[in-house]
């Protein structure tokens, strides 16, 4: 791995409403797929993209109720070009969700149950420079990486972080569409079917 890689400036989603987990992991695994991230082992495609799950269900009282959840993503893209086998493109995928319960819902005409909660999310971006450690393991190479990296692969390596960082912002804002425009009526109120914006 490289002994400093680049980071990206981090994006946050915070949202507290309805909405619903299980379409929500599913949009994201989807999506990552579609982009070409894959887990550490790129041969199980996204078999080990998650290296963490954790939940605490919580009795109401000393706390608003329902369960907590915890959930890290870590997935890896190989860029196309010239410098392919030196760079490696990382997003760490982190998302915490709080007072979680099931509620029943009417969404385009049909009772469905959904969740109501917290969820943040937090969305990390790095580009591993020599993530092999062919140069970093060299007795000669390692004294000239900074050198290579500071001098003559200034410029690409600029163009990658702005690609990363548009890689990461579009996934960002999926998931903001995918939580904002999905609009969900609780049971009791009545439903009007929506005549703009996004639907299935």
């Amino acid at each position: 791995m490289a002994s400093h890689p680049i980071q990206i400036p981090e994006f946050k989603i915070k949202y507290s409403d309805v909405f619903s987990l299980r379409n929500l992991y599913i949009m994201l695994h989807e999506m990552l797929l579609e982009e070409g991230w894959m887990g550490p082992d790129s041969e199980k495609d996204h078999e080990d993209i998650e290296t963490l799950y954790s939940e605490n269900v919580y009795q109401r009282g000393i706390h608003r109720g329902g369960k907590e959840l915890w959930f890290w993503w870590r997935a890896f893209k190989f860029p196309e070009g010239k410098y392919s086998g030196y760079f490696r493109n990382r997003l760490d995928i982190d998302a915490h969700v709080v007072y979680l319960q099931n509620v029943e819902v009417v969404h385009q005409g049909h009772k469905i149950t959904a969740q109501k909660g917290e969820i943040e999310m937090f969305f990390r971006a790095r580009i591993d420079t020599d993530y092999k450690g062919e140069w970093e393991h060299h007795k000669f190479l390692k004294y000239m990486k900074p050198i290579y990296e500071n001098r003559i692969m200034h410029s690409e390596i600029e163009k990658r972080e702005k690609e990363l960082w548009r890689d990461a912002y579009r996934i960002q804002s999926k998931i903001k569409q995918f939580l904002n425009f999905r609009t969900f009526v609780p049971v009791p109120e009545p439903f009007f079917p929506r005549q703009f914006g996004f639907e299935e």
